[in-house]
Parts: C-alpha cells; sequence; structure tokens
C-alpha cells in the first residue's frame, strides 16, 4: 500500500526543509511519494488548510484516492487519526493507521486507497493533492 507516514522536521532535506520536491532526499518509503521530477508535469493542484473540531470528521469513508495527497498536522498538539485501505470495507487486517500528534505529522498517499479520518481532539490540517501526469 503506498503511504508514508513521518514527521516533516525529521525527514532528510539536506538542511533545506523541502520534504516535498524534486530533489533526490525527497525519494523514500513506498512510491516515493513526496518525490515529483523536475521535468515531471502535473495538473489538479489543490491545498486545504481547516480546522477541525475534536468528532470531526468521524470515519466516514472518503472516494478512492486520485494522485498523491499529503496531509499534515500544522497546529499545537493535538490527535487526528488516518486509517488507509484498499478496499471500502476497512478490514482490520487490511488497514494502515497513523495518528498526527505533533506539528509536522504527515500522512502522504497515492492513487488507489480509500482513507477516512477521526477528529480525535481539535486539530488544524493542510491537506496537499496534486495529480502527476504520467
Amino acid at each position: 500500500m503506498e503511504v508514508e507516514f513521518g514527521n516533516a522536521g525529521e525527514v532528510q532535506t539536506k538542511g533545506t526543509g523541502w520534504f516535498i520536491g524534486f530533489s533526490e532526499w525527497s525519494k523514500s518509503g513506498p512510491g516515493n511519494l513526496r518525490h515529483m521530477p523536475s521535468d515531471l508535469e502535473s495538473t489538479g493542484l489543490c491545498v486545504k488548510w481547516f480546522l477541525h473540531a475534536k468528532g470531526d470528521p468521524n470515519g466516514e469513508a472518503k472516494p478512492l484516492s486520485e494522485g498523491r495527497t499529503v496531509s499534515m498536522l500544522v497546529a499545537a498538539p493535538s490527535e487526528f487519526k488516518l486509517e488507509f485501505s484498499r478496499s471500502p470495507g476497512f478490514e482490520p487486517s487490511e488497514t494502515l493507521t497513523f495518528v498526527l500528534r505533533r506539528p509536522g505529522d504527515f500522512a502522504a498517499w497515492g492513487q488507489g486507497l480509500y482513507h477516512r479520518a477521526f477528529g480525535l481532539k481539535e486539530a488544524c490540517i493542510l491537506t496537499i493533492r496534486w495529480l502527476p501526469r504520467a
């Protein structure tokens, strides 16, 4: 399953802070989800900034993902749980779970996955989505 979890302040960026981009150090995890070659075009750039109240969302499954997505906790410590599955039923044995707790914690995922989120505490989340062209 193409999903990467981490913290933007802890991934190797050679001191630049660019944790998503075209530099070699952005290649990591399954599918190199944070790497975007400089000669590869992309479309459909979307950016979402949202302050989720505790209990929002509460686990409703989202549509099948397209392209690449990165969601990051950007404010004070919190708890925002993300789950990923290849099927809409989220069978426990086929579901990856990660909780964003510290500012900079992120989840990156590729196309063809279902995801759902749980606002365990109030959480400010920045989400970026784009469609790389093959």
